[in-house]
């Protein structure tokens, strides 16, 4: 069978896609990431085109074909992508990285990159995405899972209920969309990573294919154009649900034009075709070298540097494109024998890179990378899995006090930052319960300015956790301040403090400093000093956030408010270690040791760095 006749208009709409996928990677714009969705709609459309071709001249599709020439299209590239992030990463990264991207070079060769991400980079405490060399193969991941599926599918209603493809592919389609808005209200990171909460994306791209071919208004793939940048360009929340609609239907409408026989010269110009000749080469090469940078630098890095890496990657993606990706497409080499060269090299990488991964986990456990910040990186509270609250959480959670069997009397309550300070509260004679959810301060009503599915839990999580600390005697709060600043003034902290009148005392634990890296990293790498923060520059940010909560306690005499300025700067410096203890476990939440340290000097007033209270 021979191939489709080639549109240049496809590979424009993969420049933009790409296009908008490295410069948001690179710190350009906001919404980029959509370019993923666009290209999901492209694959869906291109592969279920060159399927139902093949069934229109044959009345059969030959699978063992279509996964032959997945595998020399894509596998090649990938792999030898793989095999250098591998090699990179044991001269780049310390143990701990490196054993993750060991593990999730495994995933990825089997096309299970998504499954694994999801569990080691959608929670709120996992090592940080941006630094995860290979976390972009989640997408390839979703669309291979895609095309195990899609075959069959169309081979099943093809043969046995032909005239009811279309409303079988809608169906299915508008199920997926279904899926990933139930997804977003339970689990936002099964929402963006797996496969059935996408399957809508690539399903449009399959509907398109499937319709008539039948001209649209000359306008259309200019709007298509136009509404495609502009879901690149703004944002919208409630993603990937809703949120993902316009980019699809951008997309979407660009194919239809296409499909119908339209052109446009701004998609089929040189430069837009050339991209999008690239553009998987393109997108595999950029991320790991973005991430390599943020992996090794203190800081965010700057701007200038990520564009001149993606420079490096359209240099690397040009020659990837000439010497890998066109020699292995050439090849015609039987189906079978295809399909079992990818399946033993994949699997041989895969198995070689866990086992590395595996070995280098257990050499690690035997002999720590750098002691102190192993130490860093695990000084959590024992109990925060079990009691802290994530995103998707519903409910108040039984059996967290802190004298277990004996009801609390202190409450704690706030946002991750109350998960970090929970042991605090186990140097009190009392009964202590934290309230601590990802992202929610204590504020009664809160709502972000962008409202997700879990902001509305946040709300009611709020609410149900006042109608508890109303009936304490001591109530703590505590909240990212610095990050949570537009909110504090607000109504929200208002109706807080006045719903607890009738506690006996409340506790506002002030802002802490925010270090310029995780402090695990500035101890592996000895920048402890470029990972400080100046004093000066602490006090000057938090004296209006201090100020703003000295006016709102105002009035209240059962409120205090917690001034931490001492305890975690020096004279001159608010430092990442001090007194040879890490003060957190990443660049801002506190570690379980500092939580208890200052918990001991504020009950005992003694000591260096005693925090000082206002009213």
């Amino acid at each position: 069978m021979g191939r489709l006749p080639y549109r240049a208009e496809i590979d424009g709409l993969r420049a933009i896609a790409v296009l908008a996928v490295v410069l948001y990677h690179a710190g350009v714009g906001n919404a980029g990431f959509v370019g993923v969705d666009v290209f999901f709609v492209i694959s869906g459309y291109l592969i279920t085109l060159l399927l139902l071709r093949e069934w229109r001249s044959t009345q059969a599709i030959d699978v063992l074909a279509f996964y032959a020439r997945r595998v020399r299209r894509i596998f090649p590239a990938a792999a030898a992508v793989v095999v250098v992030v591998l090699a990179a990463s044991t001269l780049l990264l310390s143990i701990t990285p490196q054993v993750h991207t060991s593990l999730s070079a495994g995933a990825a060769l089997v096309f299970g990159a998504n499954v694994f991400f999801q569990f080691t980079s959608g929670g709120y405490f996992d090592g940080r995405a941006e630094e995860m060399p290979l976390l972009h193969l989640w997408s390839l991941s979703v669309e291979e899972q895609f095309y195990f599926l899609w075959p069959a599918l169309l081979i099943l209603v093809l043969r046995y209920k032909p005239r009811q493809l279309l409303p079988i592919l809608v169906g299915l389609g508008l199920a997926s969309f279904a899926c990933a808005e139930v997804l977003m209200r339970m689990d936002p990171s099964a929402a963006f990573y797996q496969m059935p909460a996408r399957f809508w994306e690539l399903a449009a791209g399959g509907i398109i294919a499937v319709l008539p071919v039948r001209a649209l208004p000359r306008y259309a793939i200019h709007a298509g154009i136009l509404f495609t940048l502009a879901a690149c360009v703004w944002p919208l929340g409630h993603f990937p649900g809703v949120g993902a609609l316009p980019a699809v239907a951008g997309a979407a409408t660009v194919i239809a034009a296409v499909h119908g026989g339209a052109t446009n010269g701004f998609l089929r110009s040189r430069a837009m075709v050339g991209v999008g000749l690239i553009s998987y080469s393109l997108y595999l090469w950029h991320w790991p070298l973005l991430a390599f940078y943020r992996a090794t630098s203190i800081g965010e890095g700057n701007t200038q540097t990520r564009l001149m890496l993606c420079g490096v990657a359209v240099l690397l993606a040009i020659a990837s494109y000439r010497y890998i990706e066109q020699p292995f497409r050439r090849l015609r080499t039987p189906k079978g024998r295809t399909i079992a060269a990818g399946a033993a090299v994949s699997l041989s990488l895969a198995m070689a890179a866990c086992t590395y991964g595996l070995q280098a986990q257990r050499d690690q456990a035997k002999a720590p990378d750098n002691p102190l910040a192993m130490a860093a990186e695990r000084d959590l509270p024992p109990d925060w899995k079990r009691c802290h609250y994530g995103v998707a959480d519903e409910g108040l959670k039984p059996g967290c006090e802190t004298i277990p069997g004996r009801p609390a009397t202190v409450a704690m309550w706030g946002d991750s930052m109350a998960m970090a300070w929970k042991p605090l509260l186990g140097n009190l004679d009392q009964s202590a319960i934290a309230y601590s959810r990802d992202s929610c301060p204590p504020l009664v009503g809160y709502l972000p300015d962008k409202v997700f599915p879990g902001d509305l839990k946040c709300r009611d999580f709020n609410a149900a956790v006042i109608e508890q600390a109303k009936h304490m005697d001591t109530v703590i709060l505590v909240a990212r301040w610095g990050l949570s600043a537009h909110a504090v003034g607000e109504q929200g902290l208002r109706d807080t403090l006045a719903g607890l009148a009738s506690v006996r005392r409340v506790v506002i634990i002030g802002p802490t400093p925010e270090m310029r890296e995780d402090v695990p990293r500035c101890i592996r790498q000895n920048a402890l000093d470029r990972c400080a923060v100046p004093r000066a520059d602490f006090e000057a940010r938090t004296a209006p956030l201090l100020a703003k909560l000295r006016r709102l306690a105002a009035g209240h005499e059962n409120i205090e408010i917690i001034d931490t300025t001492d305890f975690f700067c020096t004279e001159t410096s608010c430092p990442p270690v001090k007194d040879g203890m890490p003060l957190y476990w990443d660049s801002h939440h506190i570690s379980a040791s500092a939580a208890a340290e200052f918990s001991r000097r504020w009950l005992t007033g003694k000591g260096n760095g005693h925090p000082t209270a206002s009213g």
